[in-house]
This record gives C-alpha cells, structure tokens and sequence, in this order.
C-alpha cells in the first residue's frame, strides 16, 4: 500500500515545483522589461545629448565665428598680399 502512495505524493510536490519555476520566470521577465525599458530611456538620453553636442560643435566651428575670435582675441589680421607666397 505504501508503495501506491509514493507516485501520487510525487505529482503535487511536482506541480509545486512547476508552479514556483512559474512564478520565477514571470518575476525574471518584469525585471528584465524594466531594464528594458531603463536601458532605452538612458540610449534616447543619449542620443538626445550626442545630438546637441553635434550642434553645439557646428556652431562652435563656424568660419565666421573662428575669423571673428581670431580677429579680436589673437589680433590676428588677413595676410597682406606681399605676406602670401606662391609656389
């Protein structure tokens, strides 16, 4: 008799098992869809930031604005004609 209750107590510490495997893996995918969703909005920061710094170097140099800071920081002045050499 003993030994016809053996497989029936196997099959609910079985299906314990199963059920909490369950509930790990479901618990293992919200985590990681959170770091997904973590992970995009750090990449969209980024983007977002890469971009205004793209910006930020095209304005910076500009030939006018260089010409201009050359001009009244440096003292520098366009060569003058006998200043230029020819090959």
């Amino acid at each position: 008799m003993a030994s016809l209750l053996k497989p029936w107590l196997l099959v609910p510490v079985l299906a314990g098992l199963l059920s909490a495997g369950q509930i790990w893996v479901s618990h293992l995918r919200y985590e990681l869809s959170l770091e997904t969703q973590r992970l995009n909005t750090e990449k969209q920061d980024a983007l977002g930031q890469a971009s205004k710094l793209r910006l930020e170097l095209a304005n910076m140099t500009r030939p006018e604005r260089l010409r201009q800071l050359a001009q009244q920081k440096l003292g520098m002045a366009p060569p003058k004609p006998e200043q230029v050499v020819n090959p």
